[in-house]
């Protein structure tokens, strides 16, 4: 950044304290914030994975302080040592490969005698990359399917890897480092690999196998064969000394290291040996053989993965082969390899044992507040040491099982050590007292006496917070259908339940966390998507119903909306304004980073909408009039409202899609205000508000990309739809609902139907690209071809 990141700057203290509610809170940070600014805070979340979060972000961190560091670095190093003991034995440092050795000789060539005491065995390994691989259901061979050929891509250094095929039941995988520059071809063809939108290419035969064989292998089904987890490289790391620019070896000159030899890391990657496959092979023989220990003390997460909309549906059913029941992993467990489950069983098991020592010596209170951090640290290694992380080779480094909101099928995935110098636990237990120590230095400037209430509940039934009690309610809320919480959250809930249980007592009764009464449009779980709409429009009525009781009279609310979707925007809108609130004021607000994978190349919002709402007068008035005399309707006054929004809009430079985002809260505005609106004796949706907005973004599009000269009007539907999308949505692809939407509120028709279009209709047509493909062949189409895809 150059400068320092906002939310590490010290706040003034609010001069009058607020008592502020967050219904949906998450992991707190709307709380912290607020805390931050002095006030007091009621932080309301359903989901009992999130609400520890808080306790450990809002609350411990204000009543232990900095003391506190020191007892979870402690313990933590305890459990850190234990299961570095169990893991020594499966994870071996191998001797260096003999191009690492070619390299180091090259590298002391002036100093060959130096060779022999950095010719060692490796001294770490940063990820041990895995593949998976199938039966050719064609030929039968060994088909190994990797996403791309790459290894490393980064700047100065990069490393790929070549197959070569021995027979039909091996393929080996070589590691290299790439040297020289690639044309686009070479580049293109690594960046290709054997598996491309869920089908892979059998390297013997050539012939495709298909995504459901592929699913069927993964649950074991196909007579073909199963799909097993091979590990094809290793990232590991070497010492070597530094040299000076005339080739002499640089030494310490001073110190208590006078005379010692400076060195370097180098990282390089390597094909697994003979050593390397033994200790899987004696990692799955361990985990058989204490398999009987860790269940009878209920280690192991052996509940169900249920049917969802992120995880698919049992038995391979429905669609989706890149959901983990197609896959056929249907119990938490099968999320990890042999390895890893027994990394994270020793983790859980030496914690179950220090819990009562940890108790005994701090007291109930610090010492769940240290055993909660510490089974965060084994929640972290949960997240980046699974089958369903991610190998980043663009940085070279393993992502963690949830860079995206989804439980997608990884074709290659990474696995950490734990054990030696830089082992996955002593990792991740350095970054929760690195964040422990962060959130109480930010906490620093909260009140000593602000009071804070955490609670576990549905936001539609807070019964503990009284009526007309709370100054503000701030809320992030549910995104419609971009996250499905509890189900991604069950992934940890499963191993917090085992530890945490009875020290939050409540909290982890349930098998898994809880779907029914979470505020999300969940097809999966309501039946169909319009249900899911009706549903989480329901919900959320409740939830803003339950903020309007306990909201003093002139309390605010002000709610942080991104989602791009006019379906997201109509179904909160509509839930907002029947409970009882009008939105006063609207403000765009940069909130999300550009090169987030939440939002990269989807035309999705940068922007957050802040909807400042106050309580509706409950005074009989009169229905507002969607069209009245002398251009006073509230149509008339959605278009200029947003005209006059779009100038504001322009001195903030923002991407179209946020203008877009930001014109539907002026349009909500307008209409919150005169709710309800009647055009004629039908009811004015809010979803004919947004259309009105999206006209009106859609001729200042046109305008401003024809310099003034075009109106929506002077152009054929296919020029003016092609104009507005490439406005707002440049190249990227876009949502058909979108489409559909823009193209209303152009007074045009969409349909699909591949050619035969006169200038003259007011209609413009899809295809799919084979049905174009069919088209532009025939001579006997008469018309123009459908410009969409």
């Amino acid at each position: 950044y150059g400068y320092d990141r906002a939310f590490t700057s010290t706040p003034p203290r609010a001069e009058k304290r607020l008592v502020v509610l967050d219904p949906t809170a998450g992991g707190g940070s709307i709380p912290f914030e607020a805390l931050r600014l002095g006030h007091d805070v009621i932080s309301n979340e359903l989901n009992p994975v999130a609400t520890v979060i808080q306790y450990a972000t809002l609350d411990y961190p204000r009543r232990f302080g900095p003391s506190l560091t020191e007892d979870i670095r402690r313990w933590g190093e305890e459990l850190v040592a234990y299961v570095g003991e169990k893991m020594e034995p499966v994870t071996p440092f191998c001797e260096l490969p003999e191009h690492q050795i070619a390299e180091l000789k090259q590298h002391l060539h002036k100093h060959p005698s130096l060779v022999s005491d950095f010719a060692g065995p490796e001294h770490d390994q940063t990820g041990l990359i895995y593949c998976r691989q199938v039966a050719c259901p064609h030929c039968g061979g060994q088909a190994p399917l990797l996403n791309a050929f790459r290894l490393a891509k980064e700047d100065g250094e990069q490393w790929a890897v070549r197959l070569h095929i021995r027979s039909k039941s091996h393929v080996d995988i070589e590691p290299y480092r790439v040297t020289g520059s690639l044309s686009k071809s070479q580049s293109a063809e690594m960046d290709a690999g054997t598996v491309t939108d869920g089908k892979g290419v059998c390297l013997h035969c050539k012939q495709v196998i298909d995504g459901d064989e592929i699913a069927s292998q993964g649950r074991g089904e196909s007579p073909h064969g199963s799909m097993h987890d091979r590990l094809f490289a290793i990232a590991a790391v070497r010492f070597q000394p530094k040299l000076k620019k005339n080739g002499d070896v640089d030494r310490y000159t001073s110190g208590e290291r006078a005379g010692e030899i400076k060195t370097h890391k180098v990282r390089f990657f390597r094909a697994p040996t003979k050593r390397d496959f033994d200790a899987i092979a004696m990692a799955e023989q361990m985990l058989k053989q204490q398999w009987d220990y860790f269940e009878r003390l209920d280690l192991i997460p052996t509940e169900d993965v249920p049917a969802g909309h992120k995880t698919g549906d049992a038995g391979g059913a429905g669609s989706g082969t890149d959901k983990p029941l197609k896959l056929g992993t249907d119990k938490w467990f099968k999320m990890f390899t042999a390895r890893q489950l027994l990394g994270h069983l020793a983790m859980m098991d030496g914690l179950r044992e220090m819990k009562p020592r940890i108790l005994a010596a701090l007291g109930d209170d610090r010492g769940r507040a240290v055993i909660t951090y510490l089974q965060f640290a084994i929640d972290k290694g949960v997240d980046y040491n699974s089958t369903q992380t991610r190998w980043h080779y663009s940085r070279g480094v393993i992502n963690n099982t949830f860079a995206r909101h989804d439980f997608s099928f990884k074709w290659t995935f990474g696995e950490m050590v734990f054990a030696g110098p830089g082992s996955g636990p002593a990792w991740t237990l350095s970054q929760i007292v690195d964040a422990y120590s962060g959130m109480m230095e930010l906490l620093r400037s909260s009140r000593s006496d602000s009071r804070l209430e955490i609670i576990n509940g549905s936001g539609a039934m807070m019964s503990r917070v009284q009526a007309a009690s709370v100054d503000l309610v701030v809320n992030d809320p549910p995104y419609y259908n971009n996250v499905m919480y509890s189900e991604l959250a069950d992934y940890f809930y499963v191993w917090q339940k085992r530890s945490l249980r009875e020290l939050y007592p409540g909290l982890f009764d349930s098998y898994l966390t809880d779907k029914q009464s979470e505020a999300v449009a969940n097809p999966h779980r309501d039946g169909s998507a319009e249900s899911a709409k009706q549903q989480y429009e329901k919900l959320m009525r409740e939830m803003y119903s339950e903020c309007h009781r306990v909201t003093k009279p002139d309390g605010r609310m002000v709610l942080m909306f991104t989602h791009k979707s006019q379906e997201g925007w109509e179904t909160l809108t509509q839930a907002l304004i029947d409970s009882g609130w009008c939105i006063n004021a609207t403000y765009p607000v940069e909130s999300e980073a550009g090169h987030s994978m939440h939002i990269r190349d989807n035309a999705s919002a940068e922007s957050s909408i802040f909807l400042v709402c106050h309580k509706r007068a409950t005074n009989g008035n009169e229905p507002g009039l969607w069209k009245a005399f002398g251009g006073q309707g509230v149509q008339q006054r959605i278009v200029d409202e947003v005209q006059a929004g779009l100038g504001e809009f322009e001195a903030l430079s923002l991407r179209p899609v946020d203008t877009m985002v930001a014109s539907y809260g002026r349009a909500l505005r307008v209409l919150s205000e005169k709710w309800p609106v009647l055009d004629g004796d039908e009811p004015v949706s809010p979803i004919r508000a947004l259309n009105e907005a999206s006209r009106v973004v859609a001729q200042h599009h046109i305008q401003k990309l024809t310099e003034g000269r075009l109106k929506v009007e002077d152009l054929t539907p296919e020029a003016a739809m092609a104009v507005t999308l490439y406005g707002i949505c440049g190249l990227q692809p876009i949502r058909y609902d979108e489409v559909l939407n823009i193209a209303r509120s152009l007074g045009i028709a969409i349909e699909s139907r591949t050619a035969g279009y006169d200038a003259a209709g007011k209609n413009i047509g899809y295809a799919t690209e084979a049905a174009g493909r069919r088209a532009s062949r025939s001579d006997d189409i008469v018309g123009y071809h459908a410009p969409l895809v």
